[in-house]
């Protein structure tokens, strides 16, 4: 029986690689900070991603709910964004989602929300809906600020695609859910009920479950209405945020979904609370990612859109990093670039500006807004060209947590390996939170090298198996080491010959085909694991997760393998013994020291 990883998809491979990055920035120390775990997640819920891209993170994801306690932290995992319809590879994997939700066991009243708000959006079947009444109704017991949580959670839930009202048993729940927020719509408690019954009712109305109720347009009018007249306190921003998020774009006809939009744009004014402000623009950022995510076009923003214009006004005075951010996340299309090239360049102007000035925040949410305009082909050739510069310069120079966003961005041109590995070397840096970026930038560059080089440069056929062999005398020592495997699979090991080739390609290669210095000098926890890779890929193949990764002895055992890897005869460093800082000189690059682990020449 063949290796089902052997004929995987590319979607495969890329979930394999994302679930494979996610655990070993689990192995760290630092990741038990719940601040790195947060902006990693929050930065990478505002990147530009396709559709497949999105699905492909679903078993990291499922990975992450299952480890993670920090109520903050599975609250941005809740609000993860999911591609609709899903591929068919995807459906094992969230299915498997849900069960981590299922799974997980909440303490307080907000935990419980955040694990009812992940289940309402994820599973959106009608079996579920005699459950979801017996929380709304006993929502209704609870005190202001966990009431309006737990109705801002519920209210999210719409019937999946195609799904009419249901027939038979199932039809008396379904009414009395119905029945539930018509009553709350009718006679609301609080200010925010009524809001919260619109926004419910909004869902039923567009699956056309509401044959006699207000239309629409009705509902999308007035929820619209009470978000402008509600007074939104500190604790209260989380329950808007979870609300606007839940609400989609009116796509019934072009005029009518302008207007939409222009009204809600009136609610980014810099007179307005900027929670609502914040709210806001993650909205519109998600109705605009809508048209990108939903294949079938559903959701899709009308043509021309409206808001790149106001995107460049508003961000000329905008200070407030959290808003900052949600705007960050608009990806203005090839349509409103051409309509507004003005507003387009001054948009990329103000970005670069904002990722060089202010406060770490400042430059976390410019570094994102400027990659996605790269990512969506905004950015000229001069553009790109300043984009590389800044980024060699960033990662250089800054010391908190926009590295983070900075490690998950691909720059164009040639991977900046010395100055990532500069990074994760320099001793006088004590950030733990620099070498965890530094880590998992270089741990993904390698990953793609060597991806490339076994996958491309055997001449294997598309869609056929690469269990290619070579001669043990061609392989690395760390190959060679192997001797359960005296033919190793080319999956699992680069020929001298292939890494000259993957370094030459990458721009990393020096005079001479030399590689360059610090190639050679990373540390084992850098390299990946290809037989953990593989492994994980063989169970995605297979519609299933992968055991648990190795603990105790046998991690061990593996981070030696991964020791051995680094081992590359083609560049000696060239090491000043009388330096006692550790430095290189001149041109040469740092090492690190042997209680670090240092991988010499073989």
């Amino acid at each position: 029986m063949s290796d089902p990883s052997l004929f995987a998809s590319p979607l495969v491979r890329q979930a394999a690689r994302n679930l494979h990055r996610l655990e070993v920035l689990t192995a760290n120390p630092i990741w038990t900070d719940m601040s790195c775990r947060w902006y990693f997640w929050r930065t990478r819920r505002m990147m530009a991603r396709t559709p497949d891209e999105t699905a492909a993170w679903l078993p990291a994801l499922a990975f992450a709910v299952s480890c993670e306690k920090d109520a903050s932290v599975l609250a941005e995992l809740a609000r993860q964004p999911l591609p609709e319809p899903l591929p068919p590879e995807a459906l094992p994997w969230r299915d498997r989602l849900i069960q981590s939700w299922e799974q997980y066991r909440p303490d307080t009243a907000w935990e419980k929300t955040i694990h009812l708000a992940a289940l309402v959006r994820l599973d959106r079947r009608a079996e579920r809906l005699p459950e979801w009444l017996r929380e709304a109704r006993r929502a209704l017991d609870f005190g202001g600020y966990d009431r309006h949580l737990r109705l801002a959670a519920l209210a999210g839930w719409r019937p999946r695609p195609g799904d009419g009202p249901p027939h038979g048993d199932r039809a008396k729940a379904a009414q009395a859910w119905v029945r539930f927020w018509e009553k709350l719509y009718q006679h609301p408690g609080s200010q925010p009920d009524g809001l919260f019954a619109a926004a419910a009712l909004l869902h039923l109305a567009k699956a056309g479950w509401l044959p006699s109720g207000p239309s629409p347009e009705r509902l999308r009018e007035e929820f619209r209405q009470r978000v402008q007249q509600w007074r939104v306190s500190d604790l209260e921003r989380s329950v808007l945020r979870m609300l606007l998020a839940s609400v989609p774009a009116d796509a019934s006809a072009p005029e009518r979904g302008r207007q939409d939009i222009k009204a809600w744009l009136e609610l980014t004014r810099k007179d307005v609370d900027w929670k609502k402000r914040e709210a806001v623009w993650g909205m519109l950022a998600a109705w605009q990612r809508e048209g990108v995510l939903e294949r079938s076009g559903r959701g899709r923003l009308p043509e021309p859109p409206l808001l790149l214009p106001d995107l460049a006004r508003t961000l000329e005075w905008e200070g407030n990093d959290d808003v900052l951010l949600a705007m960050a996340g608009y990806i203005p299309g090839a349509a409103e670039v051409r309509a507004h090239p003005e507003a387009a360049r001054a948009v990329v102007a103000r970005w670069e500006a904002l990722s060089r000035d202010g406060g770490w925040e400042f430059h976390l949410a410019a570094w994102v807004g400027r990659w996605n305009l790269m990512r969506d082909g905004v950015l000229t050739a001069e553009e790109q060209g300043r984009f590389a510069a800044d980024y060699v310069e960033a990662i250089g120079s800054e010391d908190n947590l926009e590295l983070l966003a900075l490690a998950q961005i691909t720059p164009p041109g040639t991977f900046p390996l010395a100055t990532w590995a500069g990074r994760l070397s320099d001793l006088s840096d004590q950030n733990d939170r620099c070498r965890l970026a530094a880590q998992m930038a270089i741990h993904d560059w390698l990953v793609e090298v060597m991806e490339r080089a076994n996958g491309e440069w055997e001449g294997r056929p598309a869609g056929r198996p690469y269990e290619q062999r070579v001669a043990s005398s061609d392989l690395p020592l760390a190959a060679r080491q192997y001797g359960q495997f005296p033919e190793l699979p080319l999956r699992l090991a680069i020929t001298r010959r292939q890494m000259r080739q993957a370094l030459r390609r990458a721009g990393q290669e020096g005079a001479g085909n030399r590689p360059v210095a610090p190639f050679v000098n990373l540390p084992p926890e850098v390299w990946p694991d290809f037989r953990r890779l593989r492994e994980i890929e063989t169970a995605l193949a297979a519609g299933q997760m992968p055991p648990p990764p190795d603990a105790g002895k046998g991690k061990r055992k593996r981070m030696g393998h991964l020791a051995t890897l680094a081992r590359l005869p083609e560049a000696q460093p060239r090491i000043d013994p009388t330096n006692r800082t550790g430095r290189a000189t001149s041109s040469e690059f740092t090492t690190r020291p042997s209680s670090l682990e240092t991988i010499r020449h073989e």
